[in-house]
């Protein structure tokens, strides 16, 4: 009797690690499943539906809006900023940058919101919000000038992928290709013009070098704020390109041994004389590494 009621409460631990085994191993796709559904959520938050991904999205070309690194410079009567109380509007004359949460200082008024504001739109709302400050009518115009607007350009350029700023906006592919320093390896004839978008993005490949050839401008597109340009290697160069890549490793592995070798030979010139001395020590035999 003594024994059996001793094996049925050594048994009894047993069983109920067997069923907390049980019920973790039930439990863990859910705790797995959660974790994951939080960091799903946490990158569903970060994505978008339209445009290129920035706050500040439109058509430069057509109208220019302002966009992240842009300055803006307000033109106002002069005789309105020499009025007793609002000197300060003279501050609006002088260009500023928008600041990094897309915001301009307007004096009276604190902080302003700008960021992808047309220059129509950026005038009515700072001439609103003076309007609520002064009885005077003041009336402002804004200038936007475009130095946070460019492209990227990617391929075979020499210097490697960057982002280029818009020199002007009348900007096609045939400029951008003659003003970029490309590679021998560039196959003018595959050049891919891409208009990134969230949803709809377009993919347009071009014939440079018919363009040049012919003089046939049909696919001399135009260049717009965000826009790609990649410039694709021939068949050659894909396959110099690959072996730049397999010999890579080796030759950084070379550069370090001939670099130790280097520094090597350098300690013993200043380190060592003919007769094997130490120059800045005293005498003694060669020490070796």
């Amino acid at each position: 009797m003594t024994r059996r009621t001793l094996r049925r409460a050594d048994s009894a631990p047993s069983a109920s690690l067997r069923t907390l085994q049980a019920l973790l191993l039930a439990w863990l796709p859910l705790l797995l499943g959660a974790c994951t559904s939080v960091e799903d959520d946490r990158i569903r938050q970060l994505l978008h539906e339209r445009g290129f991904g920035t706050r500040a999205d439109g058509n430069a070309r057509a109208e220019n809006f302002v966009a992240g690194g842009d300055e803006i410079q307000f033109l106002i009567d002069p005789n309105i900023y020499r009025l007793p109380g609002h000197e300060q509007l003279y501050l609006l004359t002088q260009t500023q940058p928008v600041a990094i949460d897309g915001t301009i200082y307007v004096p009276y008024v604190g902080p302003v919101y700008v960021l992808g504001r047309k220059e129509t739109d950026l005038s009515a709302q700072i001439t609103e919000l003076l309007g609520a400050v002064f009885t005077t009518p003041i009336e402002v115009e804004a200038r936007i000038f475009s130095t946070g607007k460019g492209f990227y350009l990617f391929g075979e350029v020499e210097g490697g992928a960057r982002w280029v700023p818009m020199v002007h906006g009348d900007l096609t592919l045939l400029e951008v290709i003659a003003r970029s320093r490309i590679t021998l390896l560039a196959n003018l004839g595959r050049v891919r013009l891409i208009k990134p978008d969230a949803q709809d993005p377009l993919v347009v490949y071009v014939n440079l070098r018919e363009i040049i050839d012919t003089g046939n401008t049909t696919y001399n597109l135009p260049i717009d704020h965000n826009d790609i340009v990649y410039i694709p290697p021939t068949f050659l160069g894909h396959i110099a390109r690959f072996m730049e890549k397999l010999v890579e490793p080796i030759g950084a592995v070379t550069r370090a041994a001939f670099g130790v070798a280097g520094f090597r030979a350098t300690y013993d010139y200043l380190v060592y004389d003919e007769q094997n001395q130490l120059l800045f020590s005293g005498g003694g035999g060669y020490r070796g590494f």
